[in-house]
């Protein structure tokens, strides 16, 4: 069954009722002739008891959308039951932030309405992120909207509420809370622009309070330095200029371009997450990625640099930079096994030292004598003995490791880099019951884990 409905001078179909659900319809360039249906005595829309029925309801919101012009026009279309009580100046600001939602996506050709099962998905995400506030969530009624050029992207969604006779409204607590995260992230954004740490750490704080992992205030402070740091250096573009990607209650997710990589070569785009806790906390997901530094691939023994990992050594050698070891173990590579040459016998050596073990892949010799890759390097006491680079060793502190590397916790402690097409690893342990302290640091090969 099709529906046809007129608004203004523009035709627009409706698509199709399943289940007495409009599962898809179209946004047309004006909304002038809905406005003028539904305004009552000369745009009072308090006075009307009467509401607008659903589909023509949204076309009215997103219409604020397409035209901001448009914004206190509809609101006063509308009945103030179905707005439920927010001001004009509520109103506007909410209208004006979900117009993010279309920046750089072309013109909004049309809205769905999203089926039961994909409603209830979502509420079911949203409740369990806000357990606090499932009463309003259990009432959502989602709507997609597509843009011109949207189509192979994720659609942004638009939320409305249902009343028990199935009148559509727009919530006014679910408006506080969209627009209550939007303000916080501007403040945020500002704070960064304005390069002060001071601000950025008190707003960080709490996005690292009851987590697996107690972070010191100095740690979080190092965070804040390094996000200003980072934004000043790498980030083009300023807050008004970051598309929405999605908005809820629970978060915001800001889509940034004009982000230099790494190499200081390319833009590539970033997200970044203002996001709602249980009991109504704010937290910040702005996540910088450590990359393992090139001094953090090597051996120190007895504050001395001695093998890289990814480098050729051998059993002399061992010797002479860390004495004879408590055990080698030596097993010869199945054939199965090996990914390389298949012709050359290779052997898995592995050196045991009090507090570090230390694995190769190669060959023997008649005598006994070795040589091959390190591919994995792991210190697991902390006797001073070894570390990784000059500083890391097991048993500091997580507040001395997140020194070297402020967000190692965004990546579960695990770090990567690259050098001559090969891929290097580093992760780290931490004690159980014991505090938060380094148990064990493993450096090792991307093929590490396909021999030990």
């Amino acid at each position: 069954m099709k529906i046809i409905v007129r608004i203004s001078a523009v035709l627009v179909s409706a698509g199709i009722l399943l289940g007495g659900m409009i599962l898809f319809a179209s946004v047309g360039t004006g909304c002038s002739g809905i406005i003028s249906r539904f305004s009552k005595n000369g745009g009072n829309h308090a006075d009307s008891e009467e509401s607008i029925e659903s589909l023509n309801l949204i076309r009215l919101f997103s219409s604020c959308l397409v035209d901001q012009e448009q914004i206190k026009t509809v609101y006063d279309s509308i009945p103030s039951h179905q707005t439920d009580g927010i001001s004009l100046t509520e109103f506007d600001e909410y209208m004006r932030i979900l117009s993010g939602l279309g920046d750089g996506q072309g013109a909004l050709l049309s809205f769905r309405i999203l089926k039961e099962d994909e409603r209830q998905k979502i509420a079911d995400a949203l409740s369990a992120r806000l357990p606090d506030q499932t009463d309003l969530i259990e009432d959502i009624v989602p709507v997609e909207l597509n843009y011109a050029l949207s189509e192979n992207q994720t659609k942004p969604i638009i939320y409305f509420q249902e009343k028990s006779n199935g009148d559509l409204y727009l919530s006014s607590d679910w408006v506080r809370l969209c627009v209550e995260l939007h303000r916080f992230s501007e403040l945020y954004f500002s704070a960064i622009q304005d390069q002060n740490v001071d601000a950025v750490y008190s707003m960080l704080k709490n996005s690292y309070q009851g987590g697996m992992y107690s972070f010191s205030d100095p740690t979080v402070r190092l965070k804040a330095q390094e996000l200003c740091h980072f934004y000043l250096l790498r980030v083009k573009a300023e807050f008004s200029e970051y598309p929405i990607q999605s908005i809820d209650i629970s978060e915001i997710v800001f889509d940034q371009q004009g982000v230099l990589d790494e190499e200081l070569l390319r833009y590539v785009p970033r997200e970044v997450k203002i996001g709602r806790i249980e009991g109504g906390g704010i937290v910040i997901s702005d996540v910088l990625k450590n990359t393992l530094k090139n001094r953090d691939l090597y051996l120190y023994s007895g504050g001395s640099r001695t093998v890289r990992i990814g480098d050729y050594s051998n059993s002399a050698t061992f010797e002479a930079l860390f004495g004879n070891p408590d055990l080698t173990t030596i097993s010869r590579i199945e054939r199965s096994e090996k990914t390389g040459n298949l012709s050359e016998p290779e052997y898995r050596l592995i050196v045991d030292y009090p507090s570090a073990r230390i694995c190769l892949i190669g060959s023997i010799d008649s005598d006994g004598a070795w040589e091959g890759v390190v591919t994995r390097i792991c210190i697991r006491s902390a006797d001073q003995d070894f570390s990784i680079g000059r500083s890391l060793i097991v048993g500091m502190t997580l507040d001395d490791y997140m020194r070297n590397y402020p967000f190692a916790d965004e990546t579960n402690f695990i770090l990567e880099t690259e050098s001559d097409d090969l891929t290097y690893r580093m992760k780290i342990e931490l004690s159980q019951g014991k505090g938060d302290f380094i148990a064990e640091i493993i450096l090792e090969t991307e093929d590490a884990k396909l021999y030990f």
